[in-house]
């Protein structure tokens, strides 16, 4: 069986008839001829699994896993949603279909054959055969004899109440057990915390590491040469900042020693050499330990020994996946580090227990789930799970070691929250102020440091005069702009809503919004080839597919139901798509045709880019991180070739036209935007773009040589410190 065609999930095109009720999923509506009703899309997930398993219990695990892709909610939420299931089923006059609940368990769909042949539901049926009418006799007197006690009787009688107490008794016990085994384990209460600003500069101010005894704070900030310094703050009412380091490079990721004697740190400069660096505090030399491998920013964890440190790596630059490895400080050459199997997950963010015996992170299932994981650092056994929904992962350990405190746990309930590994419960700590970012929990103290960003994006159009105008300025966060076929519109994602949508803006109309997916992750828009649709991704819950949405009438399509990691998508001249899917071995290219909907093929292996000419001419093909791009002709007479790029690919940060090859130099946060000659290779700079995302997607008018862009021009990033009340 293809994977990529697995796992749960339903055809949203395809509507079912299940016992007297017609169920549309694409409409998210139910009806018994003339009457309708429209259900919310949890519910219609619901009722679908549920069809699914028509007559068998689905257990309510079950039900949250899929329905809500793992994601915390409240207890009565499913609770809720079959209420609401219920009462719509009995609303379009549903006689045929039941929702049981299954005690202890969860619940299950019934379709009642009763229902349809008339015999009303829950009654008895009796079979009647036909005879002659009878005459009424009358009740025979009741009469009364006394029965002679005797000694066989009297002993049955006392067995009889002896095998009814051990029942009774019995059935106490059993019961007390229950009652004890299913008593919820006490949860700690939580402190109550007093915020306060930690950092106030302009600026972004970014990596909040807190000494072991809460009294100092290290953190990553940037300066007005765009370069990021190590700064040192006491975190008491007087505390003033000193520069740790002073470079042109990045100096970022501070994470202190376990007895708050050193200081590590990543080092980059704008051509990614990477290398990991300690340092003594308060004044000490700073000295190289290693490299970083692969060419993502890595995240560090002294080993409670303080003898090495954990670093997030990508040791196969084929594979592309990410994985913890181990630092020795004395030079020695770095190793994987033993973790539960997680076969081609992608592991990163480290984090050690107060007391050192468990080490918890990051990991990214191949099939798009998203969990933390904590193991024992002896022997690595796995203790838990923890699942996720949400792309960005902060968290760090309680003081006593009982629990985690994480940011942003999911996009649908922003803010603080803390889970208690022993019972699995969570609770929020404070909700959401701006968007909260990554924290630190002092082992001593029990004081907090947390980032709060604030910003917006606006894209902006260079000119080939080097000439440049903003073209969206509503003070959102806007990214990934698409020129139409024609030029005459621009697809972009923006969160104007107040989550990112994708977007149209034409000539002469005012900007609008094309998808209202809530809860979704937008990337990445892809222009059909005669301009009537646009092709993106959308991230829910951590499962990637492909939507299209129309242009004329916002008819929205599910593409894909695999829920796989995927990244640029292309929609080919014959209406085929191209797309990097993250399988179980390596990012790969596959092919999808839409209108047959049969399952995916791949194409190419190794490879986690693919990408077309501007003019629609070439594929192609090649992996982030390279200097070469392989080409293809579409028309097969033209053979095949590489492509020397002129800054390092990262994502989709490359345009080809026929003449011209357009590219953004990514040195972060900044970008050099230039146009190189495919002919005589001679460089030319368009202009620089101050701040921008990553990515650094770009979108070019091949005929004009304009470039379009998204810029940073609100951003702003501080820290502030959360210290625990403690009563009188």
């Amino acid at each position: 069986m293809n994977h990529l065609a697995s796992g749960f999930d339903f055809n949203p095109d395809q509507d079912m008839v299940v016992g007297d009720v017609t169920v549309s999923p694409s409409l998210n509506r139910i009806a018994i001829g003339e009457h309708q009703r429209r259900i919310e899309p949890r519910i219609m997930q619901v009722l679908v699994l549920l069809v699914r398993h028509q007559g068998q219990s689905v257990s309510r695990d079950t039900l949250l896993h899929h329905c809500w892709g793992g994601v915390f909610v409240a207890e009565d939420s499913l609770n809720r949603c079959i209420f609401q299931l219920r009462r719509a089923l009995r609303d379009v006059g549903s006689t045929r279909l039941r929702v049981e609940t299954i005690p202890k368990l969860g619940y299950a769909l019934f379709v009642d054959e009763a229902a349809a042949s008339g015999i009303p539901t829950g009654e008895t049926a009796a079979t009647v055969e036909p005879g002659p009418a009878s005459v009424p006799m009358p009740p025979a007197p009741i009469v009364e004899t006394a029965v002679p006690a005797s000694p066989a009787r009297d002993v049955q009688r006392l067995r009889f109440m002896l095998a009814a107490a051990l029942a009774v008794l019995l059935v106490v016990l059993i019961g007390g057990a229950y009652w004890w085994g299913a008593r919820p384990v006490p949860v700690a209460s939580l402190p109550v915390f007093d915020v306060l600003p930690l950092t106030l500069e302009p600026g972004m101010d970014l990596f909040p590491a807190l000494s072991p005894d809460g009294e100092m704070a290290a953190y990553a900030a940037r300066n007005s040469f765009d370069d990021f310094d190590i700064i040192l703050r006491g975190t008491g009412p007087n505390g003033r900042s000193v520069s740790l380091t002073n470079t042109d490079d990045h100096d970022r990721v501070p994470v202190w020693s376990p007895k708050g004697d050193m200081i590590a740190f990543v080092r980059s400069n704008r051509d990614w050499n990477c290398a990991i660096y300690v340092i003594a505090v308060p004044v000490g030399k700073e000295r190289r330990v290693g490299p970083c491998l692969g060419d993502m920013l890595p995240t560090l964890a002294w080993q409670p020994d303080g003898k090495a440190l954990v670093l997030t790596a990508i040791p196969d630059a084929t594979v592309k996946m990410s994985r913890l490895m181990v630092m020795p400080l004395d030079g020695a050459a770095p190793t994987l580090l033993p973790v539960p199997p997680g076969g081609n997950a992608d592991d990163w963010v480290p984090a050690y227990s107060p007391d050192g015996t468990r080490l918890a992170f990051a990991r990214a299932w191949p099939e798009g789930r998203l969990s933390i994981m904590v193991m024992e650092v002896r022997g690595g056994r796995e203790l838990h799970q923890l699942p996720l929904d949400s792309s960005a992962v902060n968290f760090d350990w309680s003081v006593d070691g009982r629990g985690l405190y994480l940011t942003n746990a999911s996009r649908q309930r922003r803010g603080l929250w803390y889970v208690d590994l022993a019972t699995g419960r969570w609770q929020q700590v404070m909700p959401g102020i701006g968007q909260l970012g990554r924290l630190s929990v002092a082992r001593g103290r029990g004081n907090m440091a947390m980032e709060i960003y604030r910003g917006h994006a606006d894209i902006v159009e260079i000119m080939a005069d080097s000439q440049r105008r903003t073209l969206q300025g509503s003070g959102a966060n806007e990214s990934e702009p698409l020129l139409s076929p024609d030029g005459n519109a621009l697809a972009f994602v923006s969160d104007r809503t107040g989550e990112p949508q994708v977007w149209l803006a034409e000539k002469d109309r005012p900007p609008r919004p094309l998808t209202s997916l809530p809860g979704a992750n937008m990337a990445a828009p892809r222009w059909s080839p005669d301009g009537r649709a646009l092709l993106f991704l959308a991230e829910v819950g951590m499962l990637s597919d492909l939507y299209r949405v129309t242009i004329a009438d916002e008819t929205l399509t599910r593409l894909t139901h695999d829920g796989h990691f995927k990244k640029t998508p292309v929609w080919m001249p014959d209406g085929s798509i191209r797309v990097a899917i993250r399988g179980e071995a390596t990012w790969d290219i596959w092919s999808i045709d839409p209108s047959t909907g049969s399952p995916p093929v791949k194409i190419e292996e190794n490879r986690d880019y693919v990408d077309l000419s501007a003019d629609r001419t070439l594929l192609l093909v090649g992996n982030t991180g390279t200097k070469q791009l392989s080409w293809r002709a579409l028309d097969r007479q033209r053979g095949s070739g590489t492509i020397e790029l002129p800054a390092a690919l990262r994502q989709r940060n490359v345009v080809v036209c026929p003449d011209i090859i357009y590219a953004a130099r990514m040195n972060q946060p900044s970008a050099e935007v230039v146009a190189v000659d495919r002919r005589t290779g001679v460089e030319r700079q368009l202009g620089v773009v101050q701040r921008t995302e990553p990515r650094g997607q770009i979108s070019v008018d091949c005929d004009s040589g304009s470039v379009f862009m998204a810029e940073l021009v609100g951003q702003e990033s501080d820290l502030v410190l959360l210290n625990p009340v403690h009563p009188e």
